[in-house]
């Protein structure tokens, strides 16, 4: 047997023999300045807030031309890390001065500062960012929140109790605390960021004013006594809501004192069926009324205490993120205050979500469709790095920033949108 082997062994050998390159020195091919042809550059924003936390991370690209064997002229990035520290240049033009990649200021020197890169001779297209002043921080408002988490009942005969994860109150309490680090920019750079000053907090109380055993947990069970079929095969989410509705005398508390969040058992893949808000007090002398809340109320009171009009709809997976991700509640509790996903769109909202320094893109985009990769390019045609809280979570993102349009917003529906007017002064 070892006879019949040593002649395809032998074969082999010769093979790879002949297949030794000889000395043939093989190497990438590595560009050098010459064969830059031309160079990209975004400012990544239109605008920046003149606070000194709010920045400008530029992108720059090089590129070299080349004519392919059909013919076909093209262009290759250039990997611009082989190169050494300080081939590339960007300048600030009104100054005259060198800035580096990032830009941040706490003056207003100017109305509008111009940037461009330089790679050796070649220079990139000039872009313009307006400064604009530091937004007044509002006065300091707290929610109370009671989140309705909804578990499936051990007893019921789908219940896997090798599967089956159980939402925990510490989990609640992590939620709580990173979408208020987020929504008061303690993480985050980004050109238009701020803080809307508001503190949610899990609620110390029920509604009859008992004081509760976990801060802001009302656990609910539920099995095929929710169903709207009894018949039915399955619970369905939408089973979960329509008996919220026939029991919101105990499971919607007090509007005006609470922000309702009910937990369902859903996917984020799924719409919670939530509404926005629906009316909107008449705006004072002075005072603009909200974009997109057509319908003006009669007063704080006037509203539907249900599911779609009171509450939060939160899908129950957000609170198993993987190890490497917060849970990030904020995107479904904004869109409750009015705040949409800055996403370009055919909705015909102005800006498409109400905000005009919201960075946006479309999703139609080449480059944007793939959702592999948090830089986009957006509807001005320049690159930049999602980072808002709106954006939406299940693709690339930092997720980490609200700005200036969007808190304005967000106060203006907390205090002038009945069902959403929760907030107290301390």
């Amino acid at each position: 047997m070892n006879r019949l082997l040593s002649v395809p062994a032998l074969v082999i050998g010769l093979l790879f023999t002949a297949c030794e390159k000889k000395g043939f020195d093989y190497k990438m091919y590595q560009a050098t300045l010459e064969d830059i042809d031309s160079v990209y550059f975004s400012a990544t924003d239109k605008m920046l807030i003149a606070d000194g936390q709010a920045r400008l991370d530029f992108i720059v690209e090089a590129y070299r031309h080349l004519t392919l064997s059909t013919g076909k002229d093209t262009f290759e990035l250039v990997d611009l890390k082989q190169f050494p520290e300080g081939v590339l240049k960007v300048i600030e033009e009104v100054s005259g001065r060198e800035v580096g990649l990032s830009y941040s200021s706490t003056t207003i020197p100017v109305d509008t500062v111009k940037f461009h890169a330089e790679i050796g001779p070649v220079r990139s297209e000039t872009k313009k960012v307006a400064l604009r002043e530091k937004p007044v921080l509002p006065p300091k408002v707290y929610v109370d929140v009671i989140f309705h988490v909804w578990e499936l009942n051990p007893t019921h005969s789908s219940y896997d109790v090798s599967s089956y994860q159980n939402v925990t109150h510490e989990q609640l309490v992590a939620a709580v605390q990173y979408m208020n680090e987020l929504i008061n920019n303690k993480w985050s750079h980004s050109p238009n960021g701020t803080s809307a000053n508001v503190e949610f907090r899990l609620a110390a109380k029920n509604y009859l004013g008992q004081t509760l055993a976990q801060p802001g947990f009302n656990k609910q069970l539920y099995s095929d006594n929710v169903k709207v079929n009894p018949l039915a095969t399955s619970i369905s989410y939408t089973d979960v809501i329509a008996y919220i509705n026939t029991n919101k005398a105990t499971l919607i508390w007090n509007p005006k004192a609470f922000l309702n969040v009910q937990v369902l058992p859903m996917g984020t893949n799924y719409a919670t069926s939530a509404g926005y808000p629906a009316k909107q007090l008449a705006p004072a002398t002075g005072e603009e009324a909200v974009l997109g809340i057509p319908t003006t109320a009669v007063d704080e009171n006037d509203f539907t205490v249900d599911y779609a009009n009171t509450c939060v709809g939160l899908p129950r997976t957000i609170f198993f993120p993987g190890f490497e991700r917060k849970i990030e509640a904020f995107k479904w509790i904004g869109n409750f205050y009015g705040l949409y996903t800055p996403l370009y769109g055919t909705s015909g909202r102005l800006h498409h979500d109400y905000c005009y320094d919201t960075r946006k893109f479309n999703g139609q985009h080449p480059f944007n469709a793939s959702y592999a990769f948090a830089m986009k390019v957006g509807i001005d045609n320049d690159k930049y790095v999602t980072d808002n809280v709106m954006d939406d979570s299940r693709y690339p993102t930092l997720v980490n920033s609200i700005t200036a349009d969007q808190v304005a917003r967000m106060r203006a529906v907390m205090a002038k949108c009945p069902g959403r007017m929760n907030s107290k002064t301390q």
